[in-house]
């Protein structure tokens, strides 16, 4: 062979492996955007509530048939409710969270799991990688929050399965466990009934009660009008030491919270408890009082005309 033929061999080679090198490395570039898929991928839920944003930003773990709470995720150690950055809570107003209040602004969010209790605490620094468990303060807000058992879910999921009025469900769950807690937003100033709208409300229901509240089974609620408002009387207080005539404070069409009463004064006004009407053409026919959670207090009838 020439040598000019074997130096036009050796560049064709070279070309050739030159080639297939490029292609090697355009396969090694393409992989990730096409091909790695990450264990616990990105997810944000948001919900206003009467004016108020709440937004949960978190990562998604897999359950992928592991033993979950006690497990992988011991008792009584410190772990972020998602994966890889802590997940992060946002509230655009102050609120309220299972009676524990909550100044708006961002937290990063962090859990004490317990088979009959965990402990849900907020730290206001929102940008922590989930080993970075920050050491326990003043600063931070401790909930309390009692789990429940569920269908299985297979990656962790927050939500607000419940909303309403001036309050919505926030609940985290992964497998069979659920974590429920109650948000109470800063209610809308209520607007003012007018006379015709009170009229719709006054009367008496005949009401039949949960009682494991503890209330007595049945028991007859008046509506009536009064100075301009409607008030609400039961033969029980909704706490032993209320008195017996309530305010129905306007929460949104057809709902109320009870202003609860003592020595004579308004004492303050229950935003756990709703109070909801179902409206007819021109009158309500039934009532609902709802508990926190939404847990259904009691129902009634209309059994008078209004007054």
């Amino acid at each position: 062979m020439t040598s000019l033929s074997t130096q036009l061999l050796r560049a064709f080679i070279v070309m050739v492996a030159l080639a297939f090198t490029l292609v090697g490395l355009t396969a090694l570039v393409a992989t990730p955007a096409h091909g790695q898929i990450r264990a616990s991928e990105r997810a944000t839920v948001q919900q206003v509530v009467d004016g108020t944003t709440l937004t949960v930003d978190y990562a998604r773990p897999s359950a992928r048939g592991r033993d979950l709470f006690g497990g992988l995720v011991p008792w009584d150690v410190v772990w972020t409710p998602g994966a890889n950055w802590a997940t992060t809570f946002t509230a655009d107003k102050d609120v309220r969270i299972n009676g524990v209040d909550v100044p708006a602004g961002s937290y990063s969010v962090w859990a004490i799991p317990r088979a009959d209790r965990f402990t849900v605490s907020l730290n206001a620094e929102p940008e922590l990688l989930h080993f970075m468990k920050p050491d326990s303060t003043d600063a931070q807000i401790h909930i309390s929050a009692e789990p429940v058992q569920g269908d299985h879910l297979e990656f962790l999921t927050w939500s607000f399965p419940n909303v309403r009025g001036d309050a919505a469900v926030l609940q985290f769950q992964w497998g069979t466990t659920a974590v429920p807690m109650e948000v109470w937003v800063e209610p809308s100033r209520p607007v003012a009934l007018s006379p015709e709208e009170r009229q719709m409300y006054v009367g008496a229901y005949e009401m039949h009660m949960n009682t494991a509240v503890g209330w007595p089974e049945t028991g007859l609620l008046e509506v009536f009008e009064e100075d301009g408002m409607l008030k609400g009387k039961l033969p029980f207080g909704i706490h032993p030491e209320d008195e017996l005539t309530f305010d129905l404070v306007p929460a949104g069409e057809g709902r109320f919270n009870p202003g609860l009463h003592r020595d004579g004064e308004l004492f303050g006004v229950e935003l756990a408890v709703n109070i909801d009407f179902d409206l007819g053409i021109d009158r309500a026919e039934r009532v609902t009082w709802r508990g926190p959670l939404g847990t259904p207090f009691g129902e009634g009838e209309r059994v008078t005309e209004q007054n």
